[in-house]
């Protein structure tokens, strides 16, 4: 533990001054598309993740509350998003559209950063059963990307209501069915070939098994292949599905971005039919993930279907730093006067000059400092301000600052 602890940092004010500005940037998206932008629950009741997705387990962080309930820090957004909307807003039929930027506490892997907590950002949108709702939330998650200048992305496209019919027509075990999902995400296919060779299920059947991991590429050809493959018509019926979202991405603009994948799912686990993740290029990790969640609701009374995503907002600042995309760290003081005795005046001085909204700072001469944090720095003696070996007035000096 001492370790796990001396590996967590500060936020920087340069990341901090960077990090406003993607969440400006993200937040602007999301009022442009009609979300009201939300703050979720920082705690859960451990049973609601117990009971329902023991998967996240694992992750999570716990604690004790005042009475004694065992609670846990938000592992994830959309869940407590959901049961707290299905509180506040009963009638199933009603439309809402939720943005949010949020801290989530889980672990988390870059290429050069890892952390057991993340800033994210997301989108949720809940009561559109559509194709055409799939189709905006994900041009959505690129415009989030957009909005900070990464426009070269791939958008990895999957259908678990296609593997789900799958893995229905092979009467797979309550077991069987969690080993294959578990090979299928960690794209362990040496394991999932072994497994294939224990099921009771047919040649054909375990053909198409063996296919679903090998199962991505070009939307066109892809699509092909995966149509060949249907054992059954709901099989056919979540490609027919994929067709229509792909056509409203591609009339935004983005079809030339998409390829096609059958082989990933989620470690979330609520997900009912379209998954997508997206990925900047170049990166060996996607920035987004997300997809149509339509049972998770019910469990908590009020049945409606769903769609939303969430994007690591720590992840892109890494993306971001590798690809220039970061603003350039500019002095946070307009002005540090450096002295070896404060007397009345300077104390009065610096209030005033406070009062008219400069940022300046008093600093013993024996305390060291960081150039780059001031725009001006001087010294200061009886009565009289010295810049750069030239003696300045107070008035003359607040001039240079009114200039700054």
């Amino acid at each position: 533990m001492a370790h796990a602890i001396d590996d967590l940092k500060m936020v920087h004010e340069e990341e901090m001054k960077n990090y406003d500005r993607i969440e400006s940037a993200v937040v602007s998206i999301m009022r442009r598309h009609g979300c009201k932008i939300i703050q979720t629950p920082t705690f859960e009741d451990y049973d609601t993740y117990g009971t329902y997705f023991p998967q996240l387990q694992r992750e999570m962080i716990k604690t004790i509350s005042s009475e004694g309930e065992v609670l846990v820090m938000r592992p994830d957004v959309t869940v407590p998003l959901v049961k707290t909307a299905s509180r506040e807003y009963p009638d199933a039929r009603q439309l809402l559209k939720f943005g949010y930027v949020s801290m989530v506490f889980r672990e988390y892997y870059g290429k050069s950063t890892h952390g057991k907590y993340f800033l994210q950002s997301g989108v949720e949108v809940l009561g559109d059963e559509t194709p055409e709702c799939d189709g905006e939330v994900m041009v959505m998650a690129a415009e989030f990307l957009e909005s900070v200048g990464i426009h070269d992305m791939r958008i990895d496209l999957g259908s678990v209501a296609y593997m789900d019919a799958l893995f229905e027509e092979l009467r797979l075990s309550k077991e069987e069915l969690s080993q294959v999902r578990e090979f299928l995400e960690k794209r362990n296919l040496v394991s999932f070939e072994k497994l294939a060779d224990r099921l009771s299920i047919t040649k054909i059947q375990r053909d198409v098994l063996l296919e679903l991991p090998r199962l991505f590429g070009s939307y066109e050809e892809t699509l092909k292949r995966a149509e060949g493959l249907c054992l059954n018509h709901k099989m056919a019926d979540a490609l027919a599905r994929l067709e229509k979202v792909y056509e409203y991405l591609a009339v935004a603009g983005y079809a030339d971005r998409v390829q096609l994948d059958f082989g990933f799912t989620s470690h979330m686990g609520y997900y009912t039919d379209l998954v997508f993740r997206i990925y900047a290029d170049g990166a060996l990790y996607s920035l987004i993930s997300g997809g149509r969640y339509d049972s998770l609701a019910a469990q908590f009374q009020v049945p409606r279907p769903a769609c939303g995503f969430g994007m690591n907002m720590n992840l892109l600042y890494e993306v971001m730093a590798d690809s220039n995309l970061l603003e350039e760290m500019a002095p946070s003081c307009d002005l540090a006067v450096v002295y070896e005795k404060a007397d009345r005046d300077l104390i009065v001085t610096l209030m005033a000059w406070r009062k008219k909204g400069y940022s300046v700072m008093g600093v013993a001469s024996t305390n060291a400092i960081t150039r780059g944090d001031y725009k001006l720095i001087v010294s200061y003696k009886e009565g009289r301000f010295l810049l750069e070996g030239t003696a300045l007035t107070k008035e003359e000096l607040e001039e240079k600052l009114g200039g700054l």
